[in-house]
């Protein structure tokens, strides 16, 4: 906390207060206008606390300053932020750098900030250096000064002994008991809004969930607003989906080649496989090779999907017939027709009977007409 209040203070005081440029004399003949002032907010704290360094380097104008790595502390210190703000404008043409450092130190005694020192290239190629003076500073332990030694631990605090057993045993009964509720609630209502019981979701056919997802691409009109990708990569799944779902093979998985053998090893027939590989093909093309078909081809892919999908949809099972019932009832018919057989039958073996009177007649007469010379 106490390291971001610093850091805050030194942003404010820059934002608000520029430096003092004209505080910088100006050069005097002979004197090549380069030199080094550091100094530090207090050069006293405790162990961890943050300082602030602070590096004035005055430049010629038209001079090169070889700057150290940026962020790098001065010896046996340990940085917690560092800035560079310049170069400022200042008197006769130099130039004003201001170095700050937030700095930490967590050894306790009397330390000293060692000298900075930089090196400067004038225009003409001559190379001047300067140097700052070293800064004493002191790290006094937190702990206090007047304490003789490490104080004595303080006696141990008496932890009062736990609930009793039958406390436990009340608290396991309620909780038991408010869970048994909870789930009895829970069932009558799944029963008062489902007293019949979930009836069991219709598997619909694939062929039938394919041709509405068509109908809902159709809808969309991707091909209308130039989305032709968007437009053959739904169409791809739709139908790869459907290719999955009637023959189960894993087509959202395999390319259009292998899906073209497992095809084939099926025994798809010859046409619904032409119409799959050409459509298929016409999708990785718009999808893979930025590939854009012309308007009617466009136009007839909606088409040759649902082409597919009717072409390898299973074959309907034939319905069975029924006996019919008339076929019961020409029963009568066939025993009046028998009846009728029966009476024909009966009708034409009459005349034969009643001739039989007659036959007997003239065999008597024969008899009689043999017989009588034997009288004689």
């Amino acid at each position: 906390m106490r390291r971001s209040c610093l850091l805050a203070t030194v942003l404010v005081a820059v934002a608000t207060g520029p430096v003092d440029t004209g505080a910088f004399p100006v050069p005097q003949e002979g004197d090549h206008g380069f030199s080094i002032e550091s100094s530090v907010d207090r050069d006293r704290i405790t162990v961890g606390d943050p300082f602030l360094y602070q590096v004035t380097v005055r430049s010629p104008g038209d001079s090169a300053i070889e700057w150290p790595e940026s962020g790098t502390p001065p010896e046996g210190f340990d940085l917690l932020s560092y800035e560079h703000a310049g170069p400022l404008s200042g008197p006769g043409g130099t130039n004003i750098d201001l170095l700050r450092y937030e700095l930490t130190l967590y050894r306790t005694g009397e330390h000293a900030i060692p000298p900075f020192s930089l090196k400067c290239v004038l225009s003409d190629g001559t190379e001047i250096s300067a140097e700052s003076n070293a800064i004493p500073f002191s790290v006094v332990s937190v702990i206090d000064d007047d304490a003789a030694d490490i104080r004595d631990l303080k006696s141990p605090v008496d932890v009062p002994g736990g609930a009793p057993w039958y406390f436990w045993l009340i608290a396991g009964l309620v909780l038991l008991a408010i869970a048994a509720a909870v789930f009895m609630y829970i069932r009558r209502r799944k029963n008062r809004e489902d007293p019949h019981g979930t009836v069991p979701a219709i598997k619909r056919p694939p062929e039938e969930i394919a041709l509405e997802e068509l109908e809902r691409l159709a809808l969309k009109g991707w091909l209308d607003q130039g989305r032709v990708k968007a437009h053959y990569s739904a169409l791809s799944e739709i139908l790869r989906r459907y290719l999955s779902g009637r023959y189960g093979i894993a087509a959202m998985e395999f390319t259009t080649a292998e899906l073209l053998a497992a095809l084939n090893a099926l025994q798809v027939g010859h046409e619904e496989s032409r119409v799959v590989r050409e459509l298929f093909e016409e999708c990785d093309m718009v999808k893979f090779a930025r590939y854009t078909p012309e308007t009617h081809r466009q136009s007839l892919s909606l088409r040759e999907g649902r082409e597919i999908v009717e072409l390898t949809r299973p074959p309907e099972a034939p319905e069975v017939a029924e006996p019919d019932n008339p076929a019961a009832g020409d029963a009568p018919a066939a025993a009046d027709a028998s009846e009728g057989k029966a009476g024909s039958d009966a009708t034409e073996g009459a005349p034969a009977a009643g001739d039989a009177p007659a036959a007997a007649d003239a065999s008597e007469g024969k008899a009689g007409s043999v017989q009588a010379p034997a009288k004689d």
